[in-house]
């Protein structure tokens, strides 16, 4: 969008603006339980609930370093996001929307939407928006000037079939060429489409779209085996070079002086179309077309802090230095590869970040929001327990609770040892809390990001059913009616009763998922 004609400051104000939304997200218990929530943080745990319930009764999670530690990584992963991977959140844009991973794109069966023309309508549970006017669309992964278009939103009258249709973007049927398949060679099989109604973000000049040709899928003549199956898998992951062509696209299209409109990042984005299309048609790259890259990187590519960046690298010098893989085959040891100030956006967006002193200040924010004269928030939260429960009998739940307790920690240390990427270095109990591994430096990879994702899920299955043991008992059909007497069992044992565990210290997450079961049933029981 940056060659498109959009302004370098809309992105730099925009990176600025989710900068500070996550600086205030540590500024009190409100705005870190809602940061939580979007993010999905803690879910299974209840976390963000808790958050807020403990300042609506006069605590504050910043008291407990547990606790703080973990908003704190989900701070920190967000901000490496934005500054090693661009992640901005577009608030005037339809990329993440409630319970909708992105916006699906439909045909107009009714002929009432023009040429030009799309109807895109999202609801969630509180509110319903129908887009109108000039928007921006585009479709992952959008390599080609042409990949993004823009369009007219319009409504349509109340009577119209459009109308129970949300969540989607419904394109016109009418015209000379179809709008999906100029953005990336699209084609509605379940594709997924960006649509962006941000003015600081509309380009001021487009790109004719690309018309790749259609590749017919390879026809073996017979029916397809399972043996055909396993080779073809075999061979897509042979041939998976999507990640390949797209860093190298976004590293010459920083390099070259026309951008992404130059011949080579033309090429591999046509390059690109084909590798997306690979598990469809079975046709692999060719890669004897790739361009020729260099070893001299932007520095937004670097893989963290710690790289020496260089500030008087040359355009000449980068084309000096050019080598594809076959040249640094020759060699006995490939040379180290340079990274140089880069000028343009991601370079800007880049630098704009300072994640040292980002860092450094929420942690000021957290020390100055305690609330606590030094005493143990978990003992605080039990004294409050004890305060609104003092007649309720739970001592026969707490063979139950210690049960209970050692289960979700062995399930626990199985997840931090499972997702370890070294044998004597393993998970933290924060990164598994929050779903997310931190790394040393710098954006993850995406083996970590895979991991993170396995871990997550794992995680909050084994904490869901925790919950389920509290709430039910050993019984999952079981009523609830023992519910708060399971939960004050918890959360004694999980306070009072607390055990070190070799390699691993002493685990202390069990205390608030407990302590979040609890506090409801409290909740509960005070209110009736």
């Amino acid at each position: 969008m940056e060659d498109l004609g959009v302004p370098d400051q809309s992105f730099l104000d925009l990176q600025a603006e989710a900068v500070e939304h996550l600086r205030i997200t540590t500024e009190n218990p409100i705005n870190a339980g809602n940061y939580l929530r979007r993010n999905d943080i803690g879910k299974a745990a209840r976390l963000s609930w808790l958050v807020r319930k403990l300042f609506y009764i006069g605590m504050s999670f910043s008291d407990d370093g547990f606790l703080r530690d973990t908003l704190e990584l989900a701070v920190l992963i967000q901000l490496r996001k934005l500054k090693y991977r661009s992640r901005i959140y577009v608030e005037r844009g339809m990329t993440v929307y409630v319970n909708t991973d992105m916006l699906q794109g439909i045909m107009d069966e009714t002929n009432m939407l023009e040429e030009g023309q799309i109807y895109c309508s999202v609801q969630n549970e509180k509110s319903a928006l129908v887009l109108t006017g000039r928007v921006v669309i585009t479709r992952s992964p959008a390599m080609h000037p042409g990949d993004v278009q823009c369009v007219t939103a319009v409504d349509v009258p109340l009577d119209s079939p459009l109308r129970s249709v949300h969540n989607c973007v419904v394109f016109s049927s009418k015209g000379d060429r179809d709008l999906p398949s100029q953005l990336s060679g699209g084609d509605l099989d379940g594709d997924l489409y960006n649509v962006i109604y941000d003015d600081t973000l509309m380009p001021t000049k487009w790109s004719i779209p690309a018309d790749y040709p259609t590749a017919a899928p390879i026809d073996i003549g017979r029916e397809v085996l399972r043996s055909d199956m396993t080779a073809f898998f075999v061979k897509f992951m042979e041939n998976d070079q999507l990640g390949r062509l797209s860093t190298l696209h976004q590293t010459l299209a920083d390099q070259k002086p026309q951008g992404v409109f130059d011949p080579s990042c033309i090429l591999l984005a046509e390059m690109c179309s084909t590798a997306v299309d690979f598990s469809k048609t079975g046709i692999p790259v060719d890669l004897t077309n790739i361009p020729r890259s260099s070893i001299v990187k932007p520095d937004f590519q670097a893989p963290g802090p710690r790289v020496l960046i260089e500030k008087s690298i040359t355009i000449e010098e980068i084309d000096e230095q050019g080598a594809d893989e076959d040249d640094e085959e020759l060699v006995e040891e490939a040379p180290a590869t340079r990274y140089y100030e880069s000028h343009k956006i991601l370079g800007q967006l880049y630098r704009a970040i300072d994640e040292h002193a980002f860092f450094e200040e929420i942690q000021r924010q957290s020390r100055s929001a305690r609330t606590s004269n030094g005493s143990n928030l978990a003992e605080q939260v039990w004294e409050y327990v004890r305060g609104k429960t003092a007649l309720i009998q739970y001592e026969h739940f707490v063979p139950f609770a210690r049960d209970t307790k050692d289960a979700y920690e062995d399930n626990l240390i199985d997840t931090m040892l499972e997702n370890s990427f070294h044998s004597t270095h393993f998970v933290s109990e924060v990164e598994v809390f929050a779903g997310e591994l931190l790394g040393k430096y710098g954006a993850p990879n995406k083996r970590q990001r895979e991991t993170s994702t396995s871990m997550k899920e794992k995680h909050d299955r084994d904490v869901a059913y925790t919950v389920q043991c509290i709430l039910h008992g050993e019984d999952e059909d079981a009523s609830t009616a023992e519910a708060l007497e399971r939960s004050i069992a918890c959360l004694d044992v999980a306070i009072h009763e607390a055990r070190t565990r070799k390699r691993f210290g002493r685990l202390v997450s069990f205390t608030w998922v407990a302590a979040a079961v609890c506090l409801k049933e409290v909740e509960k029981f005070v209110g009736s």
